[in-house]
């Protein structure tokens, strides 16, 4: 899970194409931090294919909002990488977005990125609700305060 995490702090750039329909599915439920990958923005080579994911952290003292991360898998070699990443607070602010490559990690399950693989590369649904937005996902792995 530090390898996602890592990826997940270290990337930046939010790529989202707008005439789809986001279809965000669970792909990992650590007990500290959650994500989950838009179906809808699968694409690209084997060799780059891209989709979007959310990160939530369930700690109390964490980021109280949501990141949205641009991942580039290898389906070849099973690496995952982050060329880009979006912070939004929990209303749906954009915090900030950053742009840069991560360093590559391999796909493993014990660093809970294995679903997100199978999906991305081999067309595997996550199984679980669909929810339509990034934001709606993150609101319900950690509410809002005061809901």
């Amino acid at each position: 899970m530090f390898s996602l995490i890592a990826i997940l702090l270290a990337a930046t750039s939010l790529g989202s194409t707008p005439q789809d329909r986001p279809d965000w599915r669970e792909v990992d439920d650590d007990p500290d931090f959650h994500v989950a990958l838009d179906i809808s923005s699968i694409s690209g080579p084997p060799t780059a294919r891209t989709a979007r994911s959310v990160g939530v952290s369930t700690e109390p003292e964490g980021f109280p909002g949501y990141m949205v991360l641009d991942v580039v898998f290898d389906c070849e070699a099973r690496t995952i990488s982050a060329s880009g990443a979006a912070f939004f607070a929990p209303d749906g602010t954009l915090i900030e977005a950053v742009d840069g490559l991560t360093d590559t990690a391999p796909v493993s399950e014990a660093e809970g990125t294995l679903v997100a693989a199978n999906a991305v590369c081999d067309g595997q649904m996550p199984s679980g609700p669909s929810f339509g937005s990034a934001q709606a996902y993150a609101q319900s792995i950690r509410p809002p305060a005061g809901s």
